[in-house]
């Protein structure tokens, strides 16, 4: 059950858990003189797992997105010792993410063009969303303020992150069929 299909699974909810933990621990972050929660580097890679997840399991993507719903909310209670109170990281986690991860799905499914195009696509809009909602709920910044934007850059650019993953399986499979 290690699959590329399953392996894709299970990092895109085990990657739902890092993000609120990371953001937990280290709360807002400055890098590259941008202000951004530290676990926007997590969630972008989990926007465009998401989009693999759901290329390889299509519609049923859905119960991963439930899963890690479920791993959200729990983590709540396991890291619920940490500076920043959890109950605004699980909160504004669960609303980002049901309106984030659901239009990311929404638009990766009427986008009908090639995985990269889509990934990329899909994780401008989803970003957005979860950025505006996340900051927001968790830190009280509301608007296209310098954590909001921080974050949708650092999301957006780590979510591309996967695009050589793509591409490297993509050439595998070529060059499998080639030496078949």
């Amino acid at each position: 059950m290690f699959t590329k299909k399953w392996l894709f699974g299970y990092a895109y909810v085990l990657s739902i858990f890092a993000a609120n933990l990371t953001v937990s621990y280290f709360g807002l972050i400055k890098l590259f003189g941008l202000t951004f929660p530290a676990g926007a580097l997590l969630i972008g890679l989990c926007f465009s797992l998401r989009d693999l997840v759901q290329n390889e399991f299509g519609h049923k993507v859905w119960w991963f997105m439930l899963a890690a719903m479920i791993v959200s909310v729990f983590s709540g209670v396991i890291l619920s010792h940490l500076p920043i109170p959890m109950w605004k990281v699980v909160l504004a986690s669960a609303v980002a993410f049901i309106v984030s991860e659901a239009i990311d799905w929404f638009v990766y499914t009427i986008t009908k063009m090639d995985i990269v195009w889509r990934v990329a696509i899909s994780n401008i809009f989803s970003g957005i969303a979860d950025s505006i909602l996340f900051v927001g709920i968790a830190f009280g910044a509301w608007g296209w303020l310098p954590p909001v934007y921080g974050q949708f850059y650092i999301k957006y650019i780590s979510g591309l992150l996967v695009i050589p993953l793509i591409l490297y399986f993509r050439r595998k499979r070529k060059q499998q069929i080639l030496y078949s």
